[in-house]
């Protein structure tokens, strides 16, 4: 008589090969999630250091990229480009015209023995007022720190904001095609009254003054509101002038101001009027700082930085600003007032 057993079905017996497979799977997905994480903890630390350092943030190291000349001794030449603002560049940096990036590229320069001369290469049309001043005084301290010459060489343009900075400059140079000057401040903003009233949107305001609103985009100014921003104009236009009074020591005031009426000018009639000191490009300025170090040759290098993964990836993961406010903002309209040494054609 045959058994019973005969009849049970045989459990399978795991493959070593299948078990081995599922490990490696648990493994890599355990590793995946710990690589997350560590991923985000680092965003998250950059981000925190980023935020919180201000203005003492570590500074930038810059690379070198030859340009001309020969010579242990170098020219650094320090782009200045596109409007100037608050960039907030924190630990990783980055271009753009901003008084962090400029600070990080003046220490690197000072620090350097070999740099025996700066050339600011500044195209911008401005900016705004306090970044603009800070920049400003940001090179006077390194030329009172360092002794060392700083010439400033104009590119495509360089006005207002752009002039104001070139002001700390030994020497300005512009080419002749160069669109410089638009010498005073500009506050503007977005009104939508009319476009409200037609939607039938209306903004409702609980204010603890007066004046808490003003420049609101829903109304039009009160004649004591246009007289208290026409102040705040007046005073960064009189410390506009001032600077260039600073800057340009065979203008006088009384020279400066007829000058000072917001029109631009191109390098040749700036050089006839007494803004610029030389017609010609960077090498004309290299050469001009070249002479004010006392040098018989020198290497010009630019400062350039190639943005890394991490700075990549950080501005991937900072929120955008909405396509309409970014349309606006091309287009020269701000929603919020701000006093600004801009260029607008």
């Amino acid at each position: 008589m045959e058994s019973a057993n005969q009849y049970q079905p045989v459990q399978p017996v795991p493959s070593p090969q299948r078990r081995g497979n599922r490990g490696c799977i648990w493994a890599a997905a355990i590793l995946g999630g710990l690589g997350l994480l560590t991923l985000l903890a680092l965003v998250f630390a950059i981000a925190t250091i980023g935020g919180s350092s201000g203005g003492s943030a570590a500074p930038v190291t810059w690379d070198e990229q030859f340009v001309s000349g020969t010579g242990t001794d170098k020219i650094a030449v320090l782009p200045v480009e596109g409007a100037i603002g608050d960039g907030g560049g924190g630990v990783l940096g980055g271009q753009g015209a901003t008084p962090e990036n400029l600070n990080s590229q003046l220490m690197q320069a000072a620090e350097d023995d070999s740099v025996r001369a700066i050339v600011i290469e500044v195209n911008s049309p401005g900016g705004g007022v306090v970044a603009s001043d800070q920049m400003y005084r940001d090179i006077l301290d390194f030329k009172r720190e360092t002794r060392k010459p700083v010439v400033v060489s104009m590119g495509d343009t360089a006005a207002s904001g752009g002039y104001y900075i070139s002001m700390a400059a030994d020497r300005i140079v512009a080419n002749p095609a160069t669109i410089t000057g638009s010498l005073g401040v500009i506050l503007s903003y977005l009104n939508y009254e009319d476009a409200a009233k037609r939607l039938g949107l209306k903004q409702v305001v609980i204010k603890s003054g007066p004046y808490k609103d003003i420049g609101s985009p829903t109304r039009d100014l009160t004649a004591e509101e246009r007289r208290i921003l026409q102040d705040l104009i007046d005073d960064s236009y009189n410390q506009f002038v001032e600077v260039i009074d600073a800057g340009r020591a065979g203008l006088t005031r009384e020279q400066v101001l007829p000058l000072a009426n917001g029109r631009i000018y191109s390098g040749k009639d700036a050089k006839e009027v007494g803004l610029v000191d030389v017609l010609g490009d960077l090498d004309t300025a290299a050469g001009e700082a070249r002479k004010l170090a006392k040098l018989d040759e020198a290497t010009v290098v630019r400062y350039e930085q190639t943005p890394g993964f991490l700075s990549l990836l950080t501005s991937r993961l900072q929120p955008q600003e909405p396509e309409a406010l970014t349309v606006l903002k091309a287009a020269g309209f701000d929603p919020s007032p701000r006093l600004e040494y801009m260029y607008r054609p």
